[in-house]
């Protein structure tokens, strides 16, 4: 079967469509308002960032032992150092979407990003 140019024509504008739509919605999370980060130890709270585009924040938890390096950056936040074994913190990586979260079990940290919109299905499973 051959592909006329009014085939490839159309091909092309439905691919460009797509990756369109795809980086619009992709600038349209990553600038999504009003969400934070909320930081709690042994279940009680202890800090709440706000993640934004432009903010930037580093936070360490706990002591000399024993301590957790949080970095908060352009709408996303992550565990960047932490002194514990196994390092899960660390290897989560970065989140940035309701109702993900980081768990550093050994210190008991959990980092929390909570919306004050409601999560769309679309957004949970990404």
């Amino acid at each position: 079967m051959r592909f006329t140019r009014a085939d490839k024509w159309l091909i092309g504008l439905l691919f460009a469509g797509a990756v369109g739509g795809i980086g619009l919605n992709m600038a349209v999370l990553s600038t999504a308002s009003g969400q934070e980060a909320h930081i709690s130890k042994n279940g009680q709270p202890m800090e709440t960032i706000p993640l934004r585009p432009g903010y930037h924040e580093e936070l360490r938890l706990g002591g000399a032992t024993g301590y957790n390096l949080v970095e908060a950056d352009n709408g996303r936040i992550r565990v960047k150092e932490a002194d514990c074994p196994d390092q899960l913190c660390v290897r989560s990586g970065w989140i940035r979407v309701s109702p993900q979260q980081i768990v550093c079990l050994p210190y008991r940290v959990v980092i929390k990003i909570e919306s004050a919109r409601p999560a769309d299905v679309d957004e949970i499973t990404r």
